[in-house]
């Protein structure tokens, strides 16, 4: 049984080698590292980018009223047109227009964009 066991962890301790990926062998093989490592930064910079933006964007709708939110509700996050918005509480579409053109606006300076 011990003999078995060696002779497994030997195994594992083979596959392991053969797997294993390090930043010498890349330079062995003739990969350029830095590339590689210049190349991976973007995504990562664009990933905390948006997760910056996300959460300003999050901040910035709470400081909103609550009328205020509920027109970005309806419209950006139920779908509803201008002219549904409208209808449902009782004024014309250019004043939605005129009111989200304002949420927008102060949307923007809160995210400072």
């Amino acid at each position: 049984a011990y003999h078995k066991e060696r002779e497994a962890e030997r195994y594992q301790s083979k596959l392991s080698r053969q797997n294993e990926l390090s930043l010498e062998r890349f330079r062995e093989d003739g990969v350029n590292i830095d590339y590689l490592i210049v190349r991976v930064q973007p995504d990562i910079v664009d990933k905390l980018i948006h997760q910056e933006k996300l959460e300003a964007l999050w901040s910035a709708l709470q400081s909103l009223s609550e009328d205020e939110r509920l027109l970005i509700d309806e419209i950006f996050f139920n779908e509803k047109s201008k002219s549904q918005v409208a209808r449902s509480i009782g004024v014309n579409q250019s004043t939605v227009s005129r009111r989200l053109s304002k949420i927008l606006s102060k949307l923007k300076n809160l995210m400072e964009i």
